[in-house]
């Protein structure tokens, strides 16, 4: 970051405006009367004398010689001289053009060697009636200027001494002017088609320790034939004879112009701001290859710079030209995210294509100019091969980190070009800047929306919550963010990427993006949902979280909205038990709520066990959300929940059965026990049926209410939702062996109403003999007991207690077995039957 010291000035540029100097001289005259006198006052402009103001050498009784052009380029240690004589031939034959010379010496004396332009090395012969133009050029001494010189014009003549007759010769009067003035063309006659160059517009800015000056320059093909660019070098030369090179932005170079078309280059130099403005000139300049220098081809006075600033205000277009159109500029608005150590800045920045033609938008380069001196790049990869059709509009952010210690008060935009690829100097050439609109802060932004203009219209993007909740391996800070198109058309919405900022520490690898809405497109009055999520440890303590949906292009990504968070993050919302958790993802709304929940008490660990009822609130199948969570204790402890839920796509108002389960370790407080669950997600979607969940999103925290299940003292009507299992006529007869064989009636019913996912739960029986001695057999429902009413099953045990035994009563308990663990649901005493003979 380079500090600088920043000044309102007018910027120049094809976009700056510029006042045209002009000289106005008021004289007055006074008429005499007997009775009064009146005066009057008039206007005139000044006399210019120029070199058409100089008289012509004759070089025959009819032809003539003139001095139509006195350029200088100043170097470091001489000057570069090229002067252009036109002869004019009225004799009545051709002209032998090698029988004349021109010579250049100081008025005191000094003489220096002359040479011809490459491109009049081949002028020998000038036919009767015509004109021509022969350019000299000469290196001379770096103090001089024209009025010190004296242009002589010779005929060869080997009858004189010396060889040379002198004809005439040319001498400058002080007061004359060389350079065209600058409300006047110049013609330049470089190609074979001339070229008639003027100045447009002229102004400056102030960046750092530089004056940049800009100047418009209008070229007019007033030829027949096609113009292209010769790859001319523009330079501003200041009062005190110092050139500095200037540079055009992409438009400004391997132009083409056809006849009687216009052309506007756009240049700009830097100067040191030590440098006094006034009395510019602009300098044209071309390389002779065969005499291996730059020359000077035309000098043209430069008008007075405005100093009114041109700054684009916030939500004006600036109309720009580019290679093949014009595009307008503009800025829409700007948010600030204040961290501990910087401020994120980011400014909505829009494009509009005017022209009737696709074009792809040079690489523009951004900077931020802070009021109180600094000067800060800007990213924008989103400019990256940018291709606008006609018409069509797009808005791209512009993100800036700005120190906390720079006031982030009235900054400006500069909109820069690089310079052209021929350049070698390394100049922005800027095309526009603007005021950038006071910044909204986006601090604590839950539930307050943004609004981001696009190509299709206005966006609302509103970060709906921030939760923190507890995962297997971290806790994960997740971000619903809902847009909504309040537009009258359907739009497409942008590739979205995401970043999550915890303080200072931006967190890259982990984060991911969770587009609800797969298409990518939002029908007009609709919403959709978009989740960025990131891990971070559970232990980590944090006061600020900082939420960035970043727009993709190919490889790179710019940042579309920004949303801030201060201070602890919101637990997720308790539902009360018996309440209803309505998830609204679009298209898939669902309404949650627990059936029921209890605990598997077990030998060394207990099962904490909820059922969700779950139904489909939409007009049309869907799958459901795969469902994720964790039980959490009172006093925060976590326990990542299993999940058992239906593989097949859910019709309307279709009730199924979510089942979510977890190990616990004994004494674990189970006094306010809930259950964190959300949608489960899969790296960058939501879970698919059938998909590995490694994340979830949209939690609430559902009260569960634990209980034990009351146990029956008989066994009827023993409940295993969504099984009623009914035991009867239970007989278990003794043989005077080692075997015994139970038998028994049951009915078993399930309500249909709901769907369920693989059952993991079994039917327990349990017989416990008098003697104390325990049997169990395990019984899937639907699999070893049919759904029916009047059905009958049974089992056989052994033990060396029941030999020879002739009666005895044993109690059977049915259980719920469930993951190894397991509940009673009830209990009856029966007897033996004894079928040993007396």
């Amino acid at each position: 970051m380079k500090r600088i010291p920043i000044t309102a000035a007018a910027l120049g540029i094809s976009l700056l405006m510029t006042s045209a100097p002009g000289a106005m001289a008021a004289a007055s005259t006074t008429k005499a009367a007997t009775t009064a006198t009146k005066t009057t006052a008039s206007t005139k402009k000044p006399v210019l004398h120029t070199l058409a103001n100089l008289s012509p050498v004759k070089i025959t009784a009819k032809s003539t010689v003139r001095l139509t052009d006195v350029n200088i380029l100043t170097l470091s240690d001489e000057s570069i001289l090229t002067y252009t004589l036109t002869i004019q031939n009225n004799d009545s034959k051709t002209m032998d053009l090698l029988d004349y010379w021109s010579k250049v010496k100081t008025v005191s004396g000094t003489t220096y060697s002359t040479s011809l332009m490459s491109k009049d090395k081949d002028k020998k012969k000038l036919s009767a009636g015509s004109s021509t133009t022969i350019t000299y050029v000469a290196r001379i001494a770096k103090h001089l200027k024209p009025e010190n010189l004296v242009f002589q014009v010779i005929k060869w003549d080997f009858s004189q001494a010396g060889y040379e007759a002198l004809k005439g010769q040319f001498k400058i009067p002080a007061g004359y002017l060389t350079s065209t003035p600058s409300d006047q063309s110049k013609t330049l006659r470089i190609t074979d088609t001339p070229v008639k160059a003027q100045v447009k517009q002229v102004a400056s800015f102030v960046s750092g320790d530089y004056n940049y000056v800009s100047v418009s320059l209008d070229m007019t093909n007033i030829g027949y034939k096609l113009f292209e660019d010769p790859k001319f070098k523009f330079m501003i030369r200041t009062s005190t004879g110092a050139s500095y090179p200037m540079s055009g932005d992409p438009t400004s170079s391997d132009y083409k112009i056809q006849p009687q078309d216009v052309k506007t280059l756009n240049l700009v130099a830097q100067i040191p701001k030590t440098i006094k403005l006034a009395n510019m000139e602009l300098q044209l300049a071309l390389d002779d290859e065969t005499a291996k220098v730059t020359l000077p081809i035309a000098t043209m006075q430069l008008p007075n710079i405005s100093n009114t600033s041109l700054a684009v205000e916030p939500n004006v277009e600036k109309y720009i030209p580019v290679t093949n159109g014009k595009i307008s500029v503009k800025v829409a608005s700007a948010v600030v995210n204040k961290n501990f150590d910087e401020h994120s800045l980011s400014i909505r920045f829009g494009f509009r294509n005017t022209s009737g033609t696709t074009f792809t938008l040079p690489k523009y380069q951004f900077e931020l100019q802070t009021s109180d001196g600094y000067r800060l790049p800007i990213s924008a990869p989103a400019l990256d091969n940018l291709t606008l059709q006609p018409l069509e509009e797009r808005f791209i952010t512009l993100p800036v980190i700005v120190p906390a210690n720079v006031s982030i008060e009235n900054p400006r935009l500069f909109m820069n070009l690089p310079s052209a690829a021929e350049s070698t100097e390394n100049i922005s050439y800027p095309v526009a800047f603007f005021t950038v609109p006071e910044a909204k802060a986006v601090e604590n932004m839950i539930g307050t929306k943004q609004f981001v203009q696009t190509k299709n219209g206005i966006l609302g993007v509103t970060l709906a919550s921030l939760q923190r909740l507890p995962w297997s391996d971290g806790d994960l800070v997740t971000a619903k963010i809902t847009i909504d198109n309040s537009n009258f058309k359907t739009t497409q919405l942008p590739e979205l990427g995401g970043l999550v900022q915890i303080d200072s520490a931006k967190l890259t690898t982990d984060t991911k993006v969770i587009v609800t809405q797969t298409a990518g497109l939002l029908g007009a009055a609709m919403s959709t949902d978009v989740y960025v999520t990131a891990k971070v440890p559970s232990y980590l303590d944090f006061s600020q979280v900082q939420i960035s949906l970043l727009e993709k292009f190919g490889e790179n990504s710019s940042e579309w909205v920004q949303f801030s968070n201060t201070g602890s993050i919101p637990e997720p919302a308790t539902v009360a038990k018996g309440q209803v958790y309505a998830i609204d993802t679009l298209g898939r709304q669902q309404d949650v709520s627990v059936k029921r929940s209890f605990l598997y008490t077990g030998q060394s660990s207990d099962l904490v066990y909820a059922e969700l009822e779950v139904s489909n609130q939409e007009d049309h199948q869907i799958d459901l959300s795969q469902f994720a969570g964790v039980f959490k204790t009172s006093n925060g402890q976590t326990y990542k929940a299993s999940v058992s839920q239906i593989d097949t796509s859910a019709g309307p108002q279709e009730k199924n059965i979510v089942a979510l389960w977890a190990k616990i370790p004994k004494r674990t407080t189970m006094t306010d026990m809930k259950l964190i669950v959300g949608e489960g997600t899969t790296d960058d979607k939501l879970t698919p049926v059938k998909g590995e969940v490694n994340g979830y999103v949209n939690a609430a925290a559902l009260e569960l209410g634990l209980s034990t299940p009351s146990i029956k003292t008989n066994l009827s009507s023993l409940d295993l939702f969504p099984y009623t299992l009914t035991v009867k006529s239970v007989k278990a007869s003794l043989s005077g062996t080692r075997s015994v064989s139970l038998n028994f009636d049951y009915d078993l019913n399930r309500n249909m109403d709901y769907g369920i996912g693989e059952f993991g739960h079994k039917f327990l029986f349990e017989v416990v003999d008098s003697s104390g001695r325990v049997f169990e057999k395990e019984f899937t429902p639907e699999t070893d007991l049919r759904i029916t009413n009047g059905g009958s099953a049974g089992f056989s045990f052994d033990d060396a207690v029941f030999e020879e035994r002739k009666a005895g009563s044993f109690t059977l308990n049915v259980y719920d077995l469930f993951q190894g663990q397991k509940v009673k649901l009830g209990s009856q005493g029966f007897y033996y039957y004894s079928d040993v003979i007396n």
